[in-house]
């Protein structure tokens, strides 16, 4: 099994965390890394899904896992209850994957990156464990980060889950 690094990038709403995220991806893939991503949605209610649809009317029945199956991708809709944080970083873990960028759970103490709006932004404050704070030169930051991957190596850091 490959080492797994998992790295929070958290903000407040409009801060740049899917824009530095994206184009985060797009440099790691460059560099020959398998890269995931898990989007915490933390607006309250559930993530948007389509709902005319087979699975979800299978989820909507009780079934805590569904999957979609199509020609080159798959959707998995899960009971959060059955597939929590842990299990599911575990699962990509099994699944060779080198980068996890977690995009919110400000409130988990994972190592993160803080995306700053402002120089007033209270974020700093709210949050624990915060490696480095973006403030303009993203690709500068890609470099940093990547010679520190120790901090967030996923054996070390599971304990917080």
């Amino acid at each position: 099994m490959v080492k797994m690094y998992v790295v929070q990038v958290v903000g407040y709403k409009n801060s740049g965390k899917t824009t530095f995220i994206s184009r985060w991806i797009e440099y790691l893939m460059s560099k020959d890394y398998q890269v995931a991503t898990i989007k915490h949605h933390g607006h309250g209610g559930e993530p948007d899904q389509i709902q005319e649809t087979d699975s979800y009317q299978h989820f909507e029945s009780g079934a805590k896992l569904t999957t979609v199956i199509g020609e080159n991708q798959l959707l998995i809709t899960a009971d959060k209850n059955k597939l929590p944080l842990k299990t599911l970083l575990l699962l990509y873990q099994s699944l060779d994957i080198d980068i996890v960028i977690m995009e919110g759970y400000k409130q988990i103490p994972l190592p993160k990156i803080v995306m700053l709006k402002n120089a007033k932004d209270p974020l700093l404050e709210e949050v624990e464990n915060v490696k480095y704070v973006y403030r303009e030169n993203a690709e500068q930051l890609f470099n940093e980060v990547e010679t520190s991957w120790d901090d967030f190596e996923f054996e070390k850091i599971k304990t917080f889950l």
